[in-house]
């Protein structure tokens, strides 16, 4: 039976060719803005390397002092002490929480993290990294500018990094400050030229000496700023100003935190709350809170929202409101091409029935048929999916994001197709399945 429907549902599309090619284009079309738009949320947001276990993750990338109006109060007391008035001055300072007078946003300082975040017990790991330091370095004299992370040895346990030489900097190489640095494979190629291996090149750092390289990382598939740097250098070797700035336990580093469950994010997240409040007022600062985001919330961070709101779960709403609406225009414009297509055949359908075809026997065809289009425009839209991703990946306009079509991506554009093609197909397939035998024959209309 399914194979006379597909029979028909081929010759159908022969009979005509502008309608068919009108079609799939708008199929295919859409099909890839679809895929596209689910290849980068599922590379950017999705549990990938080196961000297998994304979901899990709270990044603090930032935190909030904020210092309150003070009022200043006077009291006197007089006494006679031996027959001389004596006047004590008593002045209170009371805080008004009411009117915020001071507010800064900044990343965290190196002190809060080890003395506030560290001793945290929810969290499965904790690490403190200085992002996006950039540097410059000159390698056969030409200038080389590269983006160095300063991260600790817990860092490399959060992040799954895929090394394709040599391994991490340990514990002991952070505490004791050795040389050593990790570089991604396009920055030692660089800085290097290409060789078939790096391990133990020497990497020059202006004044502050040679680095032995001990890594080699694949790059990152993810824009997060934690895991696109060029070098990943032992947090110790960041200037001595970082590492005790602390004006206001504000500073300049940020810590990420991965949770033994993704049920345990609430629970870190009460637990930072209690953290906050043991923070001790400094630099007429009275408060101070932690500005938590997940992975969601820190890629929203470069579109909308603030330091201290979560856009990630609203973002994604947005994103995927657009893709419904945009998904419903090519969706309208097919049901009105089916509903004449189908019109065309009226009188076919009146002479199957006139000869024993049940009403489910015409809806399933049409839907068959429907399906058969749709699986062919959606594959011409999985070709164009994989020739876009190419372009952007070859010309890097989305920065080092390797997009790609992986099976979770592959399914979901399996999964657009079929609901693609039946609410395309469903409307002008009833309206057919029930057209009466007589008025089909009489008129080959609806």
């Amino acid at each position: 039976m399914f194979k006379n429907y597909i029979k028909i549902a081929l010759n159908s599309l022969r009979k005509n060719v502008l309608y068919t090619g009108v079609t799939l284009f708008g199929i295919s079309f859409t099909l890839m803005v679809l895929i596209f738009a689910v290849a980068v949320l599922e590379n950017e947001l999705g549990n990938n390397k080196p961000m297998s276990d994304s979901d899990k993750l709270l990044f603090i990338p930032s935190m909030t002092a904020v210092g309150f109006e003070r009022q200043t109060e006077t009291e006197y007391d007089s006494t006679v002490v031996d027959g001389i008035l004596k006047i004590d001055t008593i002045t209170t300072t009371k805080i008004n929480r009411a009117n915020i007078v001071n507010e800064s946003n900044s990343a965290l300082s190196y002190a809060v993290f080890n003395e506030k975040i560290k001793p945290m017990t929810s969290p499965k790991l904790k690490s403190v990294y200085f992002p996006g330091v950039s540097i410059n370095v000159y390698p056969a004299n030409t200038k080389l500018e590269l983006e160095a992370n300063l991260v600790d040895a817990e860092f490399w346990k959060i992040f799954d990094f895929e090394f394709l030489e040599g391994k991490p900097f340990s514990e002991m190489t952070v505490d004791n400050r050795v040389r050593e640095i990790v570089m991604k494979k396009a920055a030692a190629q660089a800085y290097f030229g290409k060789k078939d291996n790096y391990l133990g090149l020497e990497f020059v750092w202006g004044t502050r000496g040679n680095f032995k390289v001990v890594g080699i990382i694949n790059k990152s598939a993810s824009s997060n700023q934690a895991v696109r740097a060029d070098i990943y250098m032992p947090i110790t070797f960041a200037n001595e100003h970082l590492l005790d700035f602390n004006f206001g336990h504000l500073g300049s580093c940020n810590a990420v935190l991965l949770a033994h469950k993704k049920t345990d994010l609430g629970k870190i997240s009460r637990e930072l709350d209690k953290a906050e409040k043991t923070i001790q007022s400094v630099n007429d600062f009275d408060e101070f809170s932690f500005n938590e985001k997940s992975i969601r919330d820190m890629y929203a961070w470069s579109f909308i929202g603030t330091q201290k709101q979560r856009f990630g779960n609203k973002l994604l709403q947005y994103v995927l409101t657009g893709l419904i609406l945009f998904m419903l225009i090519p969706l309208i414009n097919l049901i009105n091409l089916n509903s004449t297509r189908v019109l065309e055949r009226s009188g076919e359908i009146g002479v199957r029935k006139a000869f024993g075809a049940q009403t489910r026997d015409v809806l399933v065809q049409f839907l068959f048929e429907n399906l058969i289009l749709t699986l062919i425009g959606g594959a011409m839209g999985l070709i164009l999916s994989q020739l876009l991703l190419g372009i952007f990946n070859t010309n890097e306009w989305l920065g080092e994001t390797h997009l790609s079509i992986n099976p979770l991506v592959a399914f979901i554009g399996l999964i657009i197709i079929v609901v693609f093609s039946f609410l395309s197909g469903i409307l002008p397939a009833y309206r057919i399945s029930r057209i009466a035998i007589a008025n089909a024959l009489k008129t080959s209309s609806l």
